[in-house]
């Protein structure tokens, strides 16, 4: 019974251990920002403008489909809008994804200090 407390006390050490390690402290305006530092950060920079362009277009092919007056306008400015919508949607999720990515690579480079650590202590 003593080993059981003893493996006991040791896993729970290292519990914790990892609970400190593992404690995200970034909010979203810091993945924003660390996506922009990575090595795709002109690309982010790049693709935000076109998102912009895109949003403009966007409304002003809203204004288009809800001011025409007869049916073949209203055709094709509602399917111009839909795919600047679909086009707007994919690149936002790029940009997500991106940002995501760029986090996760922060991470494996923080395991990749505390392993080269551990091995240097035995």
């Amino acid at each position: 019974m003593n080993i059981d407390k003893e493996i006991k006390t040791e896993l729970e050490k290292e519990t914790e251990k990892l609970d400190k390690i593992l404690v995200d402290n970034e909010g979203l305006f810091d993945l924003v920002k660390g996506s922009y530092q990575g090595g795709l950060g002109r690309w982010m920079v790049a693709i935000n403008v076109v998102i912009l362009i895109v949003s403009a277009v966007m409304v002003w092919l809203g204004y288009q489909f809800f001011t025409t007056d007869n049916l073949e306008g209203h055709t094709f400015w509602g399917i111009c809008l839909l795919l600047s919508v679909f086009a707007q949607v994919s690149m936002k999720q790029w940009v997500w994804m991106e940002m995501g990515r760029s986090s996760i690579m922060r991470e494996v480079k923080r395991i990749e200090l505390e392993v080269a650590k551990l091995s240097a202590r035995f």
